[in-house]
């Protein structure tokens, strides 16, 4: 899995750097500003489409045929996929902390901003990364513009007021973290589908 993760960061570094400074810029906006929770979550949205992106080039150039002569299981070839977004969650974590504390925004907001992110990230993996892996890139493209539209529609609506729906939780704040607790399941639950959909292309292939 190293090799695997270094092969990615470097076509990271070389092809789609460009990521790199676009979730700093619009995650820490998001932080810094008073009412800045949109554009930290189309933040979120815009850098987790890195992952797809690789994924992309793995087709593109062939990666994926030579990776059938490899001594590489499918649970590996998901997993990397899989921390590799979890490194993008926690990176998007740690950009908008930062950003926050240096706005000086209470630690309540700070929290309830984070539940905001980690659950539009979480959504968008988990939606994203199996349609890849079944349909690949190109044929997928339609449901991931689907469900970024869905997301879109869902930040335009509600988080343009600030802390979005987190505020119609108010009083019932626990809530948030039911919620948030249920995408994580199901972002670990489509790990494993993953996991059982790349076994099937593998077979098939």
């Amino acid at each position: 899995m190293k090799g695997l993760f270094y092969k990615d960061v470097l076509v990271l570094l070389r092809k789609f750097r460009t990521y790199i400074p676009m979730c700093i810029l619009f995650v820490g906006m998001g932080g810094i500003m008073e009412d800045g929770m949109f554009w930290a979550v189309y933040g979120v949205m815009f850098t987790a489409t890195m992952v797809s992106s690789l994924m992309a080039d793995e087709e593109n150039t062939g990666w994926n045929d030579t990776a059938s002569y490899l001594p590489l299981s499918a649970r590996t070839q998901v997993s990397e996929k899989y921390v590799f977004s979890l490194l993008c969650i926690l990176s998007f974590i740690v950009v908008y902390t930062a950003a926050a504390m240096i706005g000086g925004k209470p630690l309540y907001e700070i929290s309830t901003g984070l539940v905001s992110i980690v659950m539009t990230s979480e959504i968008v993996f988990l939606f994203s990364l199996p349609f890849t892996i079944m349909f690949g890139v190109q044929k997928s493209g339609l449901i991931r513009l689907i469900v970024t539209a869905v997301l879109v529609f869902f930040g335009i609506t509600v988080l343009q007021g600030g802390q979005g729906f987190l505020d119609l939780l108010a009083g019932k704040e626990y809530m948030m973290y039911i919620i948030l607790l249920g995408t994580t399941a199901l972002y670990f639950l489509s790990w494993y589908i993953s996991i059982i959909l790349k076994e099937r292309v593998i077979q098939n292939s």
